[in-house]
C-alpha cells in the first residue's frame, strides 16, 4: 500500500506541475501567452547553443503592427509602439548615412573603425530605453577596409560591428555593483568564432538574408532608389554661396515602393551577444561595387551591406484585443496584414469590448473593459475594468463581476429643430447676437455650420415642418395670447425670474453663465496658428515675439515627440564619445589613426537624420566659435530638411553660418552655451562606458581590445540637460528655410579641451518637428501643470469626465466626455461617449443666432 501511495503522489505532483495551466488561477486556459512564454523561458544564455535554430525564433504574429512609412501616412502610430518606430527609423537613418558617405567620399576620407564602431554604440546609448543593439552587417568580401595600413582597393572577408548594452553588475569599474545600463560592449562579428554569419547554418541571422546577397545583375544599377540633395554652402560668414550644388546618391528604397525601407525579423534569441529575445529592423546600405577597376562594365550599385538596430522583446506591449474589421486590408505594406498571434486572449465579457494599454511589456493584463454600446457602468465602477484586475481575480469573482448593465428607455437623438417664440422657452432668455458679436466672429472652430451632416437639411426645412408657425397667423392669436401668458407662468414658476423685470433678467443671465466658455488665451493661440497656415507671408509683418506662441502649449510634449528628441542625444552622444576618445595622434602597428571629423561626414549625419524621420522637419549641428576646426570659416552649422512636408527623396542642406544672421544669437543656442560654456562638469553628465573588441588582423583570426584602451569612456547628457523651446513660426526672410510651425529640441555636446584633460562645451544639436504632430489635452488638470488648452473642453463636469484622443495632431476638439460613475449615456446609438467635435460644433451653434437649434443640453449623461 505504501508503494501505491507513493506512486499516487508522484501521479499528481506530474499532474501540478507538468499540466498545462501556467496561469495564476486554473480556470484561465492555456493560450497563445502561455505557448510563447514557455518557449521563451526554455532558452537561456547556458543552453542556446544545443538548442534547434527553429526554437531560437518565435511566430512573426508574435509582433503586432511593425510600423512602417506606408501605416505612417494613414494610420496612428500608438504610444505603445513608439519604440519600434523609434529603431525603425535609426537603421533608416543609417543606411541612409552610409550610403551617402561611401558614394560621396574618396577611400581614405571615409568613416575609420572608430568612427563606425562609436556611432553603434551611440545609437544604443541615445536610445536608452527603446533600442537594445546596434551594427552593419557586410556581405561576404564586400567592405574596404581603408583603415588598415598599405591596405588600399583590398576587400576583407566579413565586417559586422554589433553594439549592445552589456551586464555591468560584475564589472570592476562598476563599485556599486549595481545594474547601470551604461555599459556598451561591441564586437567585430565577422571575426574571431561562429564569425560566419552569412551561413543558413548561422544562429539568429536572419536580418542577413532580408536584403543580401544582392543579386542586381551590372545593367540594373539604374533601379536602385536615387536619393536628391541640394547644397547650400556658406562663401563667407552670413553669405551663402549664389550657386547652390545638387547631389545625387543611391540609397534605401522609396517609402513608396512596395518592400519599403526597412523590413522587420521575426523575434529571435541573440544567442553568445546579449542573450535576450529580440527583434530587428534591417535596411539595406548601397554602394558601388567593385570600386577601383578597369572593368567598367562590371560595376553596378548594389546593397553591399545592411544596418540593423534591434528592440528588446519582452519590453513591447502585446494586444490581446479580438480583431475588429479588416483595418489594413487594402494596403499595400505586407507588414500590416500580418495577423496578431494574441488576438482574442483578453477576459472582456460580452458586454463589454477590449482596448489595448501602453507600458505592460510582454504579459497579461495590459488592457481594459470598456462598455458596449447600450450598457452602462455598476454604481460601484469608477471607469473601464482593468485587464490585470480581472486576470487576477477567481473564478467566483470573474463569473460574478466584470458585467455592464442594460441601459433601458432609451434617448432618439434629437433631429428635427422647429423655430419658435422665445416665450415658449422661459426657462433660459435668447442670448442676443450683439452680445455674443465678439465671441461669435473670434470662433477658433470650423465655423462653417454647412459642413454640420444635420444643420443644413434642417434650416431649409424650417419654415415647411414648423407646425407652431400657424400660432402667429390672425385667426389664432387668442390661442397665441394664452400659450405666451402659459410659457411667462411657466418660467416664473422653474427659474423663479420674472421674464418682464429687467433686474431679474440681469441676474438670470448671471446665474445661468456657462463654466465652458473656452478663455480668450487659447482663441488667439489658435487664431494665430491658422492665420499663418493660411498664409505664411504674413510672418514678414509680424515681430520675432508675435510669432512665438507661449511655452505652456507644449503640454506633454517630452512624450509625444521622445522619439525626436533621442535622434538629437544620439548624435550629441556621438559627437561627445568622438571628441574625447579620438586622438589623431595615436598610432598603431596595423591601423591608421582616426582622423578628425570633416565638412561631408556632419553633413551626413544631418542628412540622414532628417531622411530617417518622417516627423522631423530639420536636424542641425551647429559648433560653437572656432570650435571646428576642419572648416574655413569660424562657425559651422550644416541643417538638414524636408523642402515638402511629404515623406520624400528631396532633401536641403544649408550652412546656417551662411544666413543672414548666422545662428550665434539664436534663442536656442544662446541658452544652451550659457549653461553649459563655463560649467561643463563631468559630475552633471552621466558616464558611458565601452567595450571595444577589435579584429586583430585582416583576415579575422582573433578578437583583441581596442588599442585606444580598454574600457573606454565617455562622458554625455541627457534628455533632462536638453530643452524644448516653445513654437515658432520659421520665417526665412529669403526663403531658404521652410516657413511653417514648428518645435525645437536643443541638447549640448561636448569634447575634450586643448590640453586634453577638461570638457569644454563644442556646440548644440538640434531638432525641429511639426507643431501639427502635436496633441493637444483640453481636458482639466491640476493648477501645477502647464497646459494653455486645460480646462477648455465643453464636457458636463456634473455627468461626465473628459477623456482626451491621441494622434489626432494639433487640433481642438479631439477628446471625449464619458459618462461618470453612476450615470449613463442615454442615446441609442453605437456610443458610449460624446464626441468633442460635436460638443464644440453644438456649443457653436448655441451661441450663434441660431442658438434654437443647438443640442447642447442634451450632451450629457443621465442617472
Amino acid at each position: 500500500m505504501g508503494l501505491i501511495a507513493r506512486l499516487c503522489i508522484c501521479l499528481c505532483l506530474c499532474l501540478l506541475f507538468f499540466g498545462k495551466s501556467r496561469s495564476q488561477f486554473e480556470w484561465i486556459a492555456y493560450d497563445k501567452i502561455d505557448e510563447i512564454m514557455d518557449r521563451v523561458n526554455s532558452v537561456t544564455a547556458g543552453n542556446c547553443f544545443n538548442k534547434q535554430p527553429s526554437e531560437l525564433v518565435l511566430p512573426e504574429e508574435a509582433v503586432y503592427q511593425k510600423p512602417s512609412i506606408e501605416m505612417l501616412k494613414k494610420d496612428i502610430i500608438m504610444r505603445n509602439r513608439t519604440q519600434l518606430l523609434h529603431v525603425r527609423n535609426i537603421a533608416h537613418r543609417n543606411a541612409l548615412l552610409y550610403s551617402y558617405l561611401f558614394q560621396r567620399l574618396f577611400d581614405f576620407e571615409e568613416p575609420g573603425l572608430t568612427y563606425i564602431l562609436l556611432h553603434n554604440a551611440a545609437d544604443v546609448t541615445g536610445g536608452q530605453s527603446m533600442i537594445n543593439g546596434s551594427g552593419i552587417y557586410f556581405d561576404q568580401d564586400k567592405y574596404y577596409a581603408h583603415w588598415y595600413k598599405n591596405f588600399f582597393n583590398k576587400t576583407i572577408p566579413l565586417f559586422g560591428p554589433y553594439a549592445w548594452r552589456a551586464d555591468d553588475f560584475y564589472d570592476a569599474f562598476n563599485w556599486k555593483n549595481e545594474w547601470t545600463n551604461h555599459t556598451i560592449q561591441e564586437e567585430d562579428i565577422g571575426a574571431g568564432r561562429n564569425h560566419q554569419y552569412t551561413s543558413r547554418y548561422n544562429r539568429g541571422n536572419e536580418w542577413y538574408s532580408k536584403w543580401l546577397p544582392d543579386q542586381t545583375r551590372n545593367d540594373q544599377g539604374r533601379g536602385k532608389p536615387v536619393h536628391t540633395v541640394q547644397l547650400l554652402l556658406a562663401e563667407r560668414m552670413y553669405k551663402l554661396r549664389d550657386v547652390a550644388q545638387n547631389i545625387e546618391f543611391y540609397g534605401p528604397p522609396h517609402p513608396e515602393d512596395p518592400q519599403g525601407p526597412t523590413l522587420w525579423t521575426r523575434p529571435y534569441f541573440d544567442c553568445g551577444r546579449s542573450n535576450k529575445w529580440i527583434i530587428s529592423a534591417v535596411s539595406p546600405i548601397v554602394d558601388i561595387y567593385p570600386r577601383h577597376t578597369e572593368y567598367r562594365h562590371l560595376q553596378a550599385m548594389r546593397n553591399l551591406a545592411v544596418a540593423v538596430t534591434d528592440i528588446d522583446f519582452i519590453m513591447m506591449d502585446i494586444n490581446q484585443c479580438a480583431e475588429t474589421g479588416q483595418t489594413n486590408a487594402q494596403s499595400n505594406d505586407p507588414q500590416s496584414k500580418q495577423p496578431n498571434l494574441f488576438a482574442a486572449t483578453d477576459k472582456c465579457k460580452p458586454t463589454t469590448r477590449c482596448e489595448p494599454l501602453m507600458g505592460f511589456g510582454f504579459r497579461r493584463g495590459g488592457y481594459q473593459c470598456l462598455c458596449q454600446p447600450g450598457f452602462r457602468y455598476p454604481p460601484y465602477q469608477d471607469g473601464p475594468f482593468k485587464g490585470y484586475v480581472i486576470e487576477k481575480a477567481t473564478q467566483e469573482e470573474y463569473a460574478n463581476n466584470f458585467d455592464c448593465l442594460k441601459v433601458e428607455l432609451y434617448q432618439q437623438i434629437p433631429q428635427n429643430f422647429y423655430q419658435s417664440n422665445v416665450e415658449i422657452f422661459a426657462a433660459r432668455t435668447r442670448r442676443s447676437a450683439d452680445s455674443h458679436a465678439e465671441m461669435s466672429n473670434s470662433s477658433i472652430y470650423n465655423g462653417d455650420l454647412s459642413k454640420d451632416p444635420i444643420l443644413p437639411p434642417l434650416i431649409e426645412s424650417l419654415s415647411q415642418v414648423n407646425p407652431i408657425a400657424a400660432i402667429s397667423s390672425p385667426t389664432v392669436s387668442l390661442l397665441k395670447s394664452s400659450i405666451q401668458q402659459f410659457a411667462l407662468f411657466s418660467g416664473k414658476l422653474i427659474t423663479g425670474f420674472d421674464n418682464d423685470d429687467p433686474e431679474h433678467q440681469k441676474k438670470k443671465s448671471r446665474s445661468k453663465r456657462y463654466a465652458f466658455e473656452r478663455p480668450s488665451r487659447v482663441a488667439s493661440v489658435m487664431q494665430l496658428y491658422d492665420r499663418l497656415n493660411r498664409d505664411p507671408n504674413l510672418c514678414e509683418l509680424m515681430t520675432e515675439d508675435q510669432l512665438t506662441m507661449p511655452g505652456d502649449v507644449l503640454n506633454d510634449v517630452d512624450i509625444q515627440f521622445e522619439s525626436q528628441a533621442r535622434l538629437a542625444l544620439t548624435l550629441s552622444h556621438f559627437l561627445s564619445s568622438f571628441y574625447q576618445v579620438v586622438n589623431p595622434a595615436e598610432d598603431f602597428p596595423l591601423r591608421k589613426a582616426e582622423l578628425e571629423l570633416t565638412d561631408e561626414q556632419l553633413i551626413g549625419e544631418v542628412l540622414a537624420a532628417v531622411g530617417g524621420d518622417y516627423k522631423a522637419v530639420g536636424v542641425g549641428i551647429f559648433f560653437d566659435r572656432g570650435k571646428f576646426r576642419n572648416y574655413r570659416l569660424p562657425y559651422f552649422g550644416p541643417y538638414a530638411f524636408r523642402p515638402e512636408k511629404d515623406i520624400s527623396r528631396k532633401y536641403t542642406v544649408v550652412d546656417w553660418a551662411g544666413l543672414p544672421d548666422g545662428y550665434e544669437n539664436e534663442i536656442w543656442f544662446r541658452t544652451m552655451k550659457a549653461r553649459w560654456a563655463t560649467n561643463a562638469d563631468r559630475s552633471e553628465l552621466t558616464e558611458f562606458w565601452l567595450k571595444l573588441f577589435i579584429r586583430s588582423d585582416y583576415s579575422g583570426n582573433t578578437l583583441v581590445h581596442h588599442e585606444s584602451g580598454f574600457p573606454l569612456y565617455s562622458y554625455a547628457p541627457e534628455l533632462k540637460h536638453g530643452q524644448w523651446f516653445p513654437p515658432t513660426f520659421q520665417c526665412s526672410r529669403n526663403y531658404t528655410l521652410p516657413r511653417q510651425w514648428i518645435v525645437t529640441y536643443a541638447v549640448p555636446f561636448f569634447g575634450l579641451d586643448a590640453l586634453g584633460i577638461n570638457l569644454e562645451f563644442k556646440g548644440v544639436v538640434r531638432v525641429d518637428t511639426y507643431l501639427s504632430y502635436l496633441d493637444i489635452n483640453q481636458c482639466s488638470m491640476p493648477h501645477y501643470v502647464p497646459n494653455a488648452f486645460k480646462g477648455s473642453d465643453r464636457c458636463d463636469y456634473q455627468s461626465t469626465v473628459c477623456e482626451p484622443i491621441f494622434g489626432r495632431g494639433f487640433r481642438l476638439g479631439k477628446y471625449k466626455c464619458r459618462c461618470r460613475p453612476g450615470y449613463e449615456y442615454p442615446f441609442i446609438d453605437q456610443n458610449d461617449f460624446f464626441n468633442g467635435d460635436a460638443m464644440d460644433t453644438q456649443w457653436e451653434v448655441l451661441m450663434s443666432n441660431n442658438s434654437r437649434m443647438s443640442r447642447f443640453d442634451q450632451l450629457k449623461c443621465r442617472i
